[in-house]
């Protein structure tokens, strides 16, 4: 059965499932540009590319509206774009930028070549951050690593133990791939409760390849931290359990990982997970995905 806590305990609002820590920072300046290489990797990429189209039409209508300061600035031949003067000068603006130079429009006073010049350095300066932007984000090493969305604790001879699986959903091989389990719980230090992190031991926190799926295990024995949540059978609201799982992807030499964290709802008592690992007559091994985060319960 599931734990009888609150289905909303208080860690769900200082962690997001991924485990990433949620912090407001009070009486920190943050003025513009701080950190702004961090704040863009972080992103998504539908946020970045609407950034990224946004900023760049706002640039050439900026510079549309230069061009039009000068009426008499820009010049053409042959057969002009059916449009209004002022969207004459965007494309220009746009054609400038991209250095394509159809030659129908050229800068003859100054002032228009001035503002060129001007419009090329910097849009080479702005292609160069979006460009150096993308690639960051293209060459950022990322792992397709499923954990299950809730935990079983279930005796295995004779000792509960606590159980939760992952999958490499790439399938290709992880070499050297680590887990490690923590508990993040109130303790008491000298009289003042403190929040820590508390690592939980692991039956086998290594696997030599991962690329199937891997049941990470902990043995709920006397002398672990989660031996008070036996009695009960629940755990508190205050507790999170933080799994990180990490390794060396085969495909890219890189360091991947992958990161999930449970609450005091997500563990199931006495249950199993569904099976879903088979081998079908011509010898495939398959993996069902749609009962990943099953469990069976205890009759």
């Amino acid at each position: 059965m599931p734990a009888k806590n609150d289905p909303t305990p208080s860690f769900t609002r200082q962690f997001t499932r991924e485990g990433e820590l949620k912090i407001r920072a009070l009486g920190v300046s943050r003025r513009f540009g701080f950190d702004l290489y961090h704040r863009l990797m972080r992103l998504t990429w539908p946020r970045l590319i609407t950034l990224f189209v946004g900023i760049f039409l706002a640039f050439n209508l900026l510079f549309a509206v230069i061009y039009r300061m000068d009426p008499d600035g820009l010049a053409t031949s042959g057969r002009m774009v059916d449009a209004p003067l002022f969207w004459r000068d965007f494309f220009f603006s746009v054609d400038t930028v991209a250095t394509i130079g159809y030659g129908n429009i050229y800068p003859v006073s100054l002032w228009a070549n001035v503002a060129g010049v001007v419009e090329i350095t910097c849009g080479i300066l702005y292609f160069a951050l979006a460009t150096g932007i993308a690639f960051a984000r293209f060459s950022r090493p990322t792992a397709q690593i499923l954990f299950s969305k809730v935990m079983i604790v279930r005796e295995v001879d004779g000792v509960p133990m606590l159980m939760l699986r992952a999958a490499n959903q790439r399938h290709n091989t992880i070499y050297s791939a680590e887990a490690r389990l923590s508990l993040l719980t109130d303790e008491d230090v000298g009289g003042v409760t403190m929040r820590r992190f508390v690592d939980l031991p692991l039956l086998r926190s290594s696997s030599p390849t991962f690329s199937l799926t891997w049941t990470i295990m902990h043995r709920i024995d006397a002398d672990s931290p989660l031996a008070r949540w036996l009695e009960d059978r629940e755990c508190s609201a205050e507790d999170a359990l933080i799994i990180t799982l990490a390794g060396t992807d085969a495909v890219s030499g890189q360091l991947i990982h992958g990161r999930w964290t449970y609450s005091a709802c997500d563990i199931h008592w006495g249950a199993r997970f569904a099976d879903i690992i088979d081998v079908t007559p011509d010898g495939w091994r398959t993996i069902d995905y749609r009962l990943f985060h099953e469990v069976v319960e205890a009759a």
